[in-house]
């Protein structure tokens, strides 16, 4: 890292929505904490999907050789309808340990073999025991449509997000710190209406509804309807706003509609109330939410930060807080040269000086990031299994308790231990009824009953199916 790489610099970050039939942009910078807007554009697409490809490739390519400045992050959206998303609770370990959860158990979640998925995730809520897990994937198929869409247009795509993620993205970026704790947005384009709602600033909810040739109200007003009721119903509170985006939104009175359907606050989008903007038409503004959002990635720190670019496209990421501290030691360093140096030979000799204790720096930063990194890993695996050895019993240990407790004349034929449910089957030359006491007396066993009729084979041997549950160990071992 040199010197100048330490000097703060403009961000510049380009967003695109290929949905629809059209394609929107938005290139926003950011320097000193301030966003700004600095070329926008919405352009039609051809409604032949023969078409279309081509006619992307040559827009994509006059957008890139027109923007005013170069984007050093790119980040393209893909529509809702392509994206597989499920809220999924899983243990509340670390980050790394998570992940190797979620590579384990992505197979269960989403409907097409993981060798054909390209897939993230992203923590909404945790708590000392649970997380809750928002899992997002798409087809890689479907994901390199569109990189390549953007690659031979000579783009270089930095980040693959999701069209409503961003558009709720932008939503809870521009909202008001007192606004309502309920947030609803529906994006109206080309015949589908993407939803997103999100409580508390948490995603709660998103799915994309084809509207077909009904009339937007009769879709849209059931949905959202049943989605509050829910809520309500969980303890939520109905006291919310909805926002309305899409070239499809400005129809009619739909704003006024679905605020008496609903009872709610109803208004278009508007992606601009905390971003420096000047002449974007009003009517354009509520259409270019996604666009915005997506040029947020990388520029401010989003509550959605989904990532379905290929691990293998992806940029190298630097650690912020490393790069701040540089940062800052680069800049009272210059500072102080400027006021001290009165020659080139002392300015030189500072300079020195200075690039040596940055690399000195910069190697001690990297050996505490490892270390803490190591930390991490090992109170990690240090606390699962110190939980796994003073809550859960053993397959062996309820086993050895059967061998002592079951009386002679017993033929097992099952057994089996899931989670802490045991089942047990077999035979028993008398009274398969006495096991059930016999099992309850255990101190390993509790809640024992028959799963099934006892059935009688032959004239002293009685058939049973037994469950029991595991009582779990309080006690740390000694």
């Amino acid at each position: 890292m040199t010197l100048g790489e330490l000097i703060p610099q403009h961000k510049i970050s380009l967003g695109i929505d290929l949905r629809g039939g059209l394609l929107c942009h938005a290139l926003l910078s950011k320097a000193f904490g301030r966003v700004q807007l600095l070329d926008w554009g919405i352009e039609e697409l051809p409604a032949a999907e023969h078409e279309r490809p081509d006619v992307v490739k040559e827009k994509l390519a006059g957008l890139l050789s027109r923007l005013p400045k170069r984007p050093s992050l790119v980040t393209v959206g893909l529509p809702r309808r392509c994206v597989t998303m499920r809220s999924v609770s899983m243990p509340a370990v670390g980050e790394e340990e998570l992940k190797g959860i979620v590579d384990y158990e992505v197979e269960r979640h989403i409907p097409f073999p993981p060798e054909e998925t390209q897939y993230d995730f992203q923590v909404l809520e945790r708590n000392a025991e649970q997380a809750t897990v928002l899992l997002a994937a798409a087809r890689k198929e479907e994901v390199g449509r569109y990189l390549s869409l953007l690659q031979e247009a000579g783009i270089t795509p930095t980040a693959v997000g999701v069209s409503t993620f961003a558009s709720l993205n932008t939503l809870l970026y521009n909202q008001a710190r007192d606004a309502e704790p309920v947030r609803a947005l529906i994006d109206l384009r080309n015949g589908e209406a993407e939803l997103g709602l999100a409580q508390q600033g948490i995603l709660r909810y998103s799915r994309c509804l084809t509207l077909g040739e009904a009339a937007p109200l009769d879709v849209l007003t059931p949905e959202l309807a049943a989605l509050f009721t829910h809520l309500e119903a969980n303890g939520g509170q109905q006291a919310g706003r909805i926002s309305v985006a899409g070239m499809g939104a400005g129809k009619g009175d739909l704003l006024r509609h679905l605020a008496e359907r609903t009872g709610l606050e109803v208004e278009f989008l508007h992606p601009f109330r905390r971003i420096s903007a000047s002449g974007v038409e009003p009517h354009a503004a509520h259409s270019l939410g996604a666009a915005v959002g997506l040029a947020l990635n990388g520029l401010v720190t989003l509550p959605l930060d989904i990532d379905l670019l290929p691990k293998e496209l992806a940029p190298p990421r630097r650690d912020r807080n490393v790069t701040t501290t540089l940062r800052l030691l680069a800049l009272i360093a210059v500072l102080g040269l400027a006021y001290l140096v009165n020659d080139a030979i002392r300015e030189r000799r500072a300079l020195t000086e200075l690039t040596a204790v940055l690399n000195q720096v910069q190697a001690e930063a990297a050996k505490v990031e490892l270390l803490k990194g190591e930390v991490g890993v090992l109170a990690s695996q240090i606390t699962t299994l110190e939980k796994i050895d003073r809550e859960e019993i053993r397959k062996l240990d309820a086993l050895k308790e059967l061998i002592s407790v079951l009386p002679k004349g017993v033929t097992l034929t099952l057994f089996s231990v899931d989670g802490r449910e045991t089942r047990l089957s077999g035979s028993i030359s008398g009274s398969a009824s006495d096991l059930i006491s016999v099992l309850e007396q255990s101190p390993i066993f509790e809640n024992v009953g028959f799963s099934s009729p006892v059935a009688s084979r032959g004239a002293e041997n009685q058939e049973f199916q037994i469950k029991a549950l595991l009582e779990i160990r309080k006690e740390k071992r000694p």
